[in-house]
């Protein structure tokens, strides 16, 4: 079975509107920790580096998240010769007025040295560290907002969507904002 599919699974198992309802009340941490406590059991089981099946489901699920929200994202993109996994809310504010963007990374390694040479180059696209998040298998001392998938007291996992809203409307917004919550 594949990362992707065990996630799938669990979100038809839960149900979107339940999903999209949880969400628009502020819901989202129990769900994400009811999706994860559904899920790594199965993803340890499935072949490969745990920290990549990890946080390559951990990426699946902000996306999907992001998705069912309507909170606009670009992903997967390169700006500015550097890779980048999601750009909140798009690349045109984040090279206009950085403080109002947010890049969230997912490294599949724990190795920090890698990090750190990670964190380098999203800062060449986004000066303010403090809107540069990742997403880690393990907790890490680095100058970035770090979630730890595992739901550590510091920075649970399970808080990133009610962040990444949090984030969103406190910021000053171009375009008119739809949200479907």
């Amino acid at each position: 079975m594949e990362i992707i599919e065990v996630l799938y699974n669990a979100i038809k198992n839960y149900q979107e509107h339940k999903i999209i309802s949880d969400i628009a009340q502020g819901d989202s941490p129990q769900t994400i920790n009811t999706l994860c406590d559904e899920c790594m059991p199965i993803l340890e089981k499935i072949e490969g580096k745990s920290s990549e099946k990890i946080i390559s489901f951990a990426e699946g699920l902000v996306h999907y998240f992001l998705t069912v929200a309507l909170i606009p994202s670009q992903r997967k993109i390169t700006f500015e010769s550097v890779d980048v996994d999601i750009v909140i809310p798009n690349t045109s504010t984040l090279s206009s007025t950085p403080e109002n963007a947010l890049v969230i990374a997912f490294p599949k390694t724990n190795d920090p040295v890698a990090l750190k040479k990670r964190i380098t180059e999203l800062t060449k696209i986004q000066p303010h560290k403090e809107n540069i998040w990742f997403v880690l298998e393990n907790e890490l001392a680095l100058e970035v907002k770090i979630y730890k998938v595992d739901n550590s007291e510091k920075e649970p996992f399970m808080n990133i969507i009610n962040d990444i809203i949090w984030f969103t409307s406190n910021r000053k917004q171009s375009k008119l904002k739809i949200f479907k919550i």
